[in-house]
């Protein structure tokens, strides 16, 4: 008899999988309000430590929302174009990475902008070598994906701005799933590499302008590739 190693699970991770199922299962639907922080606390025989952190965790992943005064609510979409039941979870966590797509519009652009004013010879050596390894079709996608987080990480680097460095991180670590999904589109990884090189190139030359057409053009095409999922 083979004993499979169990894993510790935290209790607000208990509370965001039975809320996600329920989402799933169509018990909750988007616009649903919540019950209220005691009565959930109550129900789940919790604290409202645990309940607060997976609210947090929620909003962030975009499917709650909070409303000053009025509680908790299940992400209400605004558009039909997502709004098929049979796939709430997806359609709810493509909507918020559309939005933080949106926000990526204005933040990365402008971090690749103040890159190449800023970014000294070290830091465009580091961006190339960051980027080269990128190109290799015999790595994973997962490696790929590593190198993908590297490179925009090493773009904000250079700004020597450790906001914008912790600012594109947390973006980054929300777009995972999303990220390797879209990588396994066919030629995507090869466009990929094509735009951080021209992003890179812009910086190389300390072309502003060129930094941030770049970057808007790689975040559309990503965009493209999501609506395509």
């Amino acid at each position: 008899m083979e004993f499979v190693k169990i894993k510790p699970v935290r209790v607000y991770e208990s509370v965001i999988e039975q809320i996600v199922t329920l989402i799933k299962n169509n018990k909750l639907k988007p616009g649903d309000k919540l019950p209220s922080e005691r009565e959930l606390a109550q129900k789940f025989f919790i604290n409202r430590a645990p309940l607060r952190e997976a609210f947090r965790v929620l909003e962030y992943r975009g499917l709650i929302e909070s409303k000053p005064g009025g509680g908790r609510f299940i992400r209400d979409l605004r558009n039909d174009l997502y709004t098929d039941n049979e796939d709430v979870i997806l359609n709810l966590t493509k909507y918020s990475i559309l939005e933080l797509l949106e926000a990526r519009e204005v933040l990365e652009v402008k971090i690749a902008e103040i890159a190449a004013k800023k970014a000294l010879e070290k830091d465009i050596i580091f961006i190339e070598e960051v980027m080269n390894k990128t190109k290799y079709k015999e790595n994973s996608v997962k490696l790929i994906m590593e190198y993908d987080t590297e490179f925009h990480l090493s773009v904000s680097k250079a700004t020597h701005n450790f906001v914008f460095v912790n600012m594109m991180k947390s973006h980054l670590d929300l777009l995972n799933e999303t990220r390797e999904k879209t990588m396994n589109v066919p030629g995507r990884l090869e466009k990929q590499f094509q735009e951080h090189r021209l992003i890179f190139e812009a910086i190389r030359n300390h072309d502003v302008k060129k930094a941030g057409e770049a970057t808007l053009d790689h975040l559309k095409n990503i965009r493209n590739a999501i609506m395509k999922l």
